[in-house]
């Protein structure tokens, strides 16, 4: 199979796989009478586990040159570590098993990212990523219905024969992959012989202005679909889990779409992927993602319906869509020729993860002392402010120096 389809495919099985049971686990955890704080206690460790080796996984995979073992390892442990939490529902098991799939999903980012720019090279790979993402999308999509269907008739159980599953297709698609098709330099941004200090690329200007744009960008979007389906319960609207499956279902059918419609503009003449220079394309687009968040809040603090339901999925969809696609190959141009690329990525979407964990923290307090109106509204605030820091970056990113 031509590589870069394999990559897709391999996308799109992987897109179940990466969170382990993701949303199911608090339900499974519960019905082996698992406490709240229990539950939430593993969610706080094994979050704060992902940022801690978030970073030095980037650099490893910067450094390694066996890209296809790790992301192999990784799917095989993520799997073999979900499906003996079943077997095994205690505390400590479990702990460890999500402590596993946490790091092994926190890897796997970098290193698709890796594999992929290693494939095409950076004149392709913008085009690669949005296609990448289109098929991650849609694999979400097609596991969630099965989840939802099967899980309704046999129980959450299913939900592990799913992941199961779906771990076997990636390790296929993975393996229809030569290993000699992977150039290892370009894979981490290296031009010739000539890389960077690992410190010069962490702490580069424009690497520092997108972690704090994405640092914003999750603390302002990482609460609100919770927020949208715990609202749904006191209206009256729906309380078996399909309302909150709807919202799901329509923003990634929406970042599908989005993620095809960057593919057509990205690999225009004007794109970034052949000049390592700041382009007005990719400003406006972040913008948008911005833009599109500060809206989000304020129809979900106005409107209560179905419409606004739908209209609000939407917009996540635009904006999810949008930074899906343009910050791997964002941080791929800021930094070319570095020799750190994934390095960078990783330190990017930790300042990421660090907003999207605050983010639940924030939007709670607010909706629970002030309400839900007063919650949206908030959270539309912040988006704001990172539309303003990107919007005042601009001259900045334009005049920085890009590496190679």
């Amino acid at each position: 199979m031509n590589p870069h389809n394999a990559l897709a495919w391999l996308n799109f099985f992987i897109a179940d796989v990466r969170d382990g049971l993701g949303p199911y686990l608090g339900v499974f955890l519960k019905q082996h009478d698992f406490m709240e704080s229990q539950i939430g206690l593993i969610s706080t460790i094994t979050s704060l586990c992902a940022l801690l080796f978030a970073i030095p996984l980037g650099i490893f995979i910067d450094k390694t040159s066996h890209k296809k073992a790790l992301i192999a390892f990784c799917i095989l442990a993520i799997v073999f570590a979900t499906l003996a939490n079943y077997f095994y529902p205690h505390f400590g098991f479990t702990l460890l098993a999500q402590m596993s799939v946490a790091l092994c999903g926190v890897c796997l980012a970098p290193a698709f990212a890796a594999l992929t720019l290693g494939i095409v090279g950076l004149s392709d790979y913008s085009r690669q990523v949005s296609l990448n993402e289109a098929y991650k999308h849609a694999g979400t999509a097609f596991s969630a219905l099965l989840s939802l269907g099967f899980a309704f008739y046999y129980g959450i159980g299913a939900i592990f024969v799913i992941t199961a599953l779906m771990g076997v297709f990636s390790l296929l698609f993975l393996s229809l992959i030569r290993s000699s098709s992977i150039n290892h330099k370009v894979a981490r941004g290296q031009e010739g012989d000539t890389s960077i200090s690992l410190w010069e690329a962490l702490s580069d200007k424009s690497v520092l202005i997108l972690g704090a744009a994405m640092f914003c960008f999750h603390l302002s979007n990482a609460y609100m679909l919770p927020l949208l389906s715990q609202r749904a319960h006191p209206l009256g609207i729906d309380s078996s889990g399909a309302y909150a499956a709807a919202t799901i279902l329509i923003a990634q059918s929406t970042m599908i779409v989005i993620s095809l419609v960057c593919m057509k503009i990205l690999t225009r003449p004007h794109s970034l992927a052949v000049a390592p220079c700041f382009s007005q394309v990719y400003f406006i687009l972040m913008a948008l993602c911005f833009v599109a968040l500060i809206v989000r809040g304020g129809i979900a603090a106005h409107f209560e319906n179905l419409i606004g339901m739908v209209a609000t999925q939407i917009l996540d969809g635009i904006g999810a869509g949008i930074t899906g696609v343009i910050l791997p190959v964002l941080v791929a141009i800021m930094l070319r020729g570095s020799g750190h690329i994934n390095a960078a990525l990783a330190c990017v979407m930790t300042l990421g993860s660090i907003g999207a964990a605050l983010s639940g923290s924030l939007g709670g307090f607010i909706a629970q002392y002030y309400g839900y109106f007063y919650a949206y509204i908030a959270l539309s605030c912040v988006a704001f402010a990172g539309l303003l820091l990107w919007i005042v970056s601009f001259k900045i990113l334009e005049t920085q120096r890009w590496w190679g």
